[in-house]
């Protein structure tokens, strides 16, 4: 979540306010979230951030639609390696330090939150869900290809189970050995004969 320059151009712009929306969301949750502070913290004017969103909410869709976009991308074919060690490798990112920081985790926590405050947070939410397990059904489904749809659906599941409930015990001061039987357990559940 770090910042961009002043000076970048547009779609720079549009980037440093989803990073501050970001940072103030899991900093202070949904109810430190304004145009004002958004504008505050992301060092623009308030009508830069009226300019690209119509108001708070415009803003917090777009934050989360920014974070299932990251989301799906750990999960996506990366040509070259053989499917099952882009697997494991999708499996392990989950347990990268960036995302076992607190202030990460924090915001995990408020963008899930945000489920319960606003019908439209909780459709892209869902969505966000279903194209992250989707395309881990679909790395399970190339290196196990003897497997059909509904199993690799359901080994998804799963994993993504217990990839959240990793992240959630994470903020409460996961080890590392804990975390890496979490990582071995979803490579089990995902890569089982």
């Amino acid at each position: 979540m770090a910042g961009l320059p002043v000076d970048a151009p547009g779609k720079d712009r549009q980037e440093r306010i989803l990073d501050a929306v970001l940072r103030l969301l899991s900093q202070h949750g949904i109810s430190g979230v304004s145009m004002r502070a958004v504008a505050r913290e992301a060092g623009v004017a308030l009508g830069l951030v009226n300019y690209y969103f119509d108001d708070k909410t415009s803003l917090i869709r777009a934050a989360l639609r920014r974070i299932e976009e990251q989301d799906v991308a750990l999960v996506e074919f990366t040509p070259g390696a053989s499917p099952e060690r882009q697997l494991r490798a999708a499996l392990r990112r989950v347990a990268a330090p960036e995302f076992l920081t607190t202030e990460y985790l924090s915001l995990r926590l408020q963008l899930w939150s945000l489920a319960q405050a606003h019908e439209d947070f909780a459709q892209i939410n869902t969505a966000a869900q279903k194209r992250y397990r989707a395309g881990l059904a679909a790395l399970i489904q190339a290196a196990r290809p003897h497997l059909g749809r509904g199993e690799c659906n359901r080994r998804a599941a799963d994993v993504d189970v217990v990839q959240n409930g990793m992240w959630l015990t994470a903020l409460l001061g996961l080890d590392r050995p804990s975390l890496r039987r979490a990582v071995a357990r979803c490579e089990e559940i995902a890569l089982a004969p």
